[in-house]
C-alpha cells in the first residue's frame, strides 16, 4: 500500500487526479478501478509492485516501429483496467485485481532488463495507468533504458507529467473508434484521448497509435480516428490492426484483411506511416518511403527483418523518416521473469 501525490481534498472525500474518471471517493471507498481507495483524507494504491507478467518483447509487437526498431523491452503488467473494452485481448488480467502476491521492488526491473540485454522498459498488457505510482518509480531508476507505455490514453495531464518527468520518451496509444464507440462502449471521452496524444506529442514524447477495427463496434468510425491523428500531426504512426475473436466477443468474427486494406489505403492519403497489425506477412507491415515509395524497413510479424536505411534517410531519395532513437538489436526475447 503507498500514498499517491495525484489527488485533492473536496469536503471529507478526496478526488484521484490519475485517471480522466477523476472518481470522487468517500472514506474507505475504492475508484472504478479497483487499485485505489481513500483513507485518512488521503488516496493509496494497494496494487504496488504486485506484477502479473514481466516478459522481455520486441518493440514491434507493442506496436512501435518508429521508436528504437529492433531492439526489445523488458516489459511489465499489473491488474485491471479503467475502461470496460467488451473486446479486451488481455481480459485475464485486466479484468480482475489481485491485491495479494510477491512484491517486486523497482530496481529488480532495472536489473532484470540489464541482465537480458533489453534496450529498454514498458508497460502494457493491461492499462498501465494501474500502475502508475510504480511505473514513475521504475522510470526514475531506468538511466540508459528507454521507457514506454501502451495506454488507453485516459491518463490526466497530472498523471501524464509524472511520466515524462520521470523519463517516458514513448507511448503507444489505443484510439478505440470514434465519439460514439466511446459514449456507446466505454462510458468516456473520444477528445480526452484525442488530448492525450496532442499533449504527449507536444511534450516531445514520440507517439504511435493504435486502432483495433472490431465489425460491428467501431468499423464504421475509422475516418474519426485517422483525422484525429492527422490533425495532431501526419508523421505519427497509425497501426490498424485485425480483431480476434475474445473476452465477451467471441462471436464476432475476425477482421476482414479487405477492410483493413481499404482504411490503410484511405489513411494513407492523410497520414505518412500507416501500418496493418496482426496480419502476418502482409506487405502493409512494412515502411515505406513517404516520399519515393521506397521499400526502407521489412517486418515479419514481430520483428524487423531487414533495413535499407542510410541513417535515418531514405537511400533512394535523401527523405528523413522519423525515427526515435537507434535500430539496435533484440536481447533474449520472450524470456519471462514472472
Amino acid at each position: 500500500m503507498v500514498e499517491t501525490p495525484l489527488f485533492e481534498r473536496v469536503g471529507s472525500g478526496v478526488r484521484c487526479l490519475v485517471c480522466r474518471r477523476r472518481c470522487m471517493l468517500r472514506e474507505g471507498t475504492w475508484g472504478l478501478c479497483k487499485n485505489r481507495f481513500a483513507k485518512g483524507g488521503k488516496l493509496y494504491v494497494a496494487t504496488y509492485g504486485l506484477l502479473s507478467a514481466a516478459e522481455s518483447r520486441p518493440m514491434e509487437i507493442k506496436p512501435m516501429y518508429h521508436f528504437y526498431p529492433r531492439t526489445s523491452a523488458l516489459t511489465i503488467s499489473g491488474w485491471g483496467c479503467n475502461f470496460p473494452c467488451a473486446w479486451c485481448q488481455n481480459w485475464h488480467l485486466s479484468k480482475v485485481v489481485m491485491y495479494s502476491g510477491v512484491y517486486t521492488p523497482p530496481e529488480r526491473i532495472v536489473e532484470w532488463a540489464l541482465e537480458n540485454g533489453d534496450s529498454g522498459i514498458n508497460v502494457s498488457f493491461n492499462e498501465p495507468t494501474m500502475l502508475l505510482e510504480y511505473t514513475v518509480d521504475v522510470f526514475k531508476r531506468a538511466a540508459g533504458l528507454h521507457k514506454t507505455i501502451n495506454t488507453n490514453g485516459y491518463l490526466t495531464r497530472e498523471a501524464l507529467d509524472a511520466l515524462i518527468a520521470a523519463g517516458m520518451e514513448g507511448a503507444n496509444v489505443d484510439l478505440k473508434g470514434g465519439p460514439e464507440t466511446y459514449r456507446r462502449w466505454l462510458a468516456a471521452d473520444f477528445h480526452g484521448v484525442v488530448d492525450t496524444i496532442q499533449y504527449l506529442w507536444g511534450r516531445g514524447v514520440h507517439v504511435e497509435v493504435t486502432y483495433l477495427v472490431i465489425p460491428g463496434v467501431n468499423d464504421h468510425e475509422a475516418d474519426d480516428v485517422v483525422e484525429a491523428v492527422a490533425k495532431v500531426d501526419r508523421s505519427i504512426p497509425l497501426h490498424i490492426t485485425a480483431f480476434h475473436p475474445a473476452h465477451l466477443m467471441p462471436h464476432v468474427p475476425p477482421t476482414p484483411v479487405q477492410l483493413l486494406e481499404e482504411i490503410w489505403q484511405r489513411a494513407r492519403k492523410e497520414l505518412d506511416y500507416v501500418y496493418v497489425g496482426n496480419v502476418p506477412g502482409h506487405k502493409a507491415q512494412h515502411t515505406y518511403c513517404p516520399k519515393c515509395g521506397a521499400l526502407l524497413i521489412k517486418r515479419f510479424a514481430d520483428r524487423v527483418v531487414e533495413v535499407k536505411l542510410d541513417g535515418k534517410r531514405c537511400p533512394k531519395c535523401g527523405y528523413e523518416i522519423k525515427i526515435r532513437g537507434h535500430i539496435g538489436h533484440y536481447g533474449n526475447l520472450y524470456r519471462r521473469f514472472i
